[in-house]
């Protein structure tokens, strides 16, 4: 039986709901004339004068309705992906920071497996754009967060965030946290961490470092930091390496299909072949 059996496709990758607002071709077309200053779309999206100035050629209610900057950011996405803005780039931002690529797709995959959402929204939606900041904050305080949404967009078009399967058909009531190591081992001491079942990834700025599953978190966690079983991964966490490492938590109700160990690893094998921590054994 193929792993994906094991999953019952119930849950699809959920949409923004509209909120009303209807723009124009037109409209946005003269707002992004205007406010562009000869930059991209992108650009527009990404640097925070651009798209403020951006938004106020649209509208210049204060305050703005609910859903009014995540519709106008996606209608330009929109309208630059049909090739229909008249406007052409003249001038070009800064380039990819290679070196901010693995922040970036560890903080969009958080935001985007959390809210269940594609990476234009997680752009164009202001509430998630700042999670994303928090989150890449987390991974490497001082990151800049312009550069992080340029890489963003980098990995998007590289088609590098595709979520997996498992993560667009299994909801069951999941989860997601992210805590550095000294804030986990206070939730696994003060037992905020609870003992359902559950999928984990060790992280760093440089990318994913270990994925692993257990049928109780709690317990697995506190295997790791008493002394891992996993010896690469005992020998990092003993390192000075260790201080700039943080773990992002999949956790998972007791009575959730997760409890089941077949279902539990197909959804961690799916994370180690697309994610590639560097010390996990390839499943």
């Amino acid at each position: 039986m193929a792993w994906f059996a094991l999953i019952p496709v119930a849950f699809v990758l959920v949409a923004t709901p509209a909120t009303g607002h209807d723009f124009s071709k037109a409209e946005i077309d003269a707002a992004f004339t205007v406010a562009s200053s000869g930059y991209s779309a992108d650009e527009v999206m990404i640097q925070d004068e651009l798209r403020s100035r951006f938004l106020s050629e649209l509208s210049r209610a204060d305050p703005r309705p609910d859903g009014f900057e995540r519709e106008a950011m996606l209608s330009l996405l929109q309208l630059r992906k049909s090739g229909k803005l008249t406007s052409k780039a003249t001038r070009r931002g800064k380039p990819v920071d290679e070196s901010i690529v693995p922040i970036a797709e560890i903080a969009a995959r958080v935001v985007m497996d959390r809210h269940r959402v594609s990476s234009d929204t997680l752009l164009a939606d202001p509430a998630f754009r700042e999670e994303l900041d928090r989150e890449a904050q987390k991974i490497s305080p001082g990151t800049d967060s312009v550069a992080v949404r340029k890489a963003v967009l980098s990995l998007r078009k590289r088609r590098a965030l595709k979520p997996e399967l498992v993560l667009r058909v299994a909801d069951w009531q999941r989860k997601i946290e992210t805590h550095s190591l000294d804030s986990l081992r206070q939730a696994i001491a003060s037992e905020e961490i609870g003992d359902g079942p559950g999928v984990y990834l060790f992280r760093t700025a440089s990318g994913y470092l270990y994925i692993g599953e257990a049928k109780n978190m709690r317990l697995r966690l506190s295997d790791h930091f008493s002394g891992s079983d996993r010896a690469s991964l005992a020998e990092y966490l003993r390192s000075e390496a260790s201080a700039g490492v943080t773990v992002e938590l999949h956790l998972f109700p007791s009575d959730s299909p997760a409890k089941r160990v077949t279902v539990r690893r197909a959804y961690e094998s799916e994370l180690i072949r697309s994610r590639q921590p560097r010390l996990n054994v390839r499943p």
